[in-house]
């Protein structure tokens, strides 16, 4: 199956940057107002082929599958990371993480697309994937007031922020062996979120799980956007 020719094609553009972004429109029915899942890819998927973000691990097809687009139909809007850029920075010397232009980037075309669309604004959410989960939750930190709820799958943050993301539920995905992102840095931001009261979930994979599903063990993606529970969660999850 041709997974892209769900999602319509388009580019961003202006004077600083260029940001090709994918958006799926569900079937609209007149008067009626959808949800909008906004999905944020690793740093493999980066480039400006406009297609990565979808076709390399299919993340964001999740959300167009016919079972949940029957249930809770809803816009999915799938931006792609320029090759040399990032959801964010780092800052070695503050040991936290911050926005950058590509995520203000990406905030703007959210705005846009709300504006846009039939959208209720009340059930914005937001997810991603490694880099992705970095990303997801930056933005959620910045703009806690624009999201419903967001997944986080093997990423993290900055714990400085646990503030403002306690505003937002989070529901945290990681594997205990994960290589490529300590599983850490899901522990220390969930512990934090919850301390500090916000309505935060946590699946952690133990160690060998995903090897015995033939999976590289930084993939908890696959296993964590076929969890039923999780995208049920999430539907439930509305602004206040």
């Amino acid at each position: 199956m041709n997974y892209l020719e769900l999602f319509k094609s388009f580019v961003y553009k202006d004077e600083f940057i260029t940001l090709p972004y994918r958006l799926f429109i569900p079937k609209i029915e007149e008067d009626k107002r959808y949800p909008l899942v906004v999905f944020l890819h690793g740093a493999n998927e980066r480039g400006d082929d406009n297609e990565k973000q979808v076709n390399e691990y299919k993340g964001v097809v999740t959300w167009a599958s016919t079972e949940i687009q029957l249930k809770n139909p809803c816009f999915i809007f799938a931006p792609q990371c320029p090759e040399k850029s990032w959801w964010g920075n780092y800052s070695k010397t503050e040991n936290v993480f911050k926005p950058n232009s590509t995520l203000y980037t990406v905030m703007l075309i959210i705005n846009r697309i709300l504006d846009e669309y039939p959208i209720d604004e009340k059930r914005v959410y937001i997810t991603g994937l490694s880099m992705g989960g970095f990303g997801t939750i930056t933005l959620i930190s910045e703009f806690p007031e624009k999201f419903a709820a967001g997944v986080v799958v093997c990423g993290g943050g900055n714990v400085k922020k646990a503030n403002k993301l306690k505003k937002v539920p989070i529901w945290f995905f990681h594997a205990e062996d994960d290589p490529v992102v300590p599983v850490e840095f899901s522990r220390v931001l969930f512990n934090e979120i919850k301390r500090l009261g916000g309505d935060v979930r946590y699946t952690e994979y133990p160690r060998g799980y995903l090897n015995s599903l033939g999976l590289h063990p930084h993939s908890a993606w696959i296993p964590a956007y076929k969890d039923k529970v999780m995208i049920e969660w999430l539907f439930k999850n509305i602004k206040k």
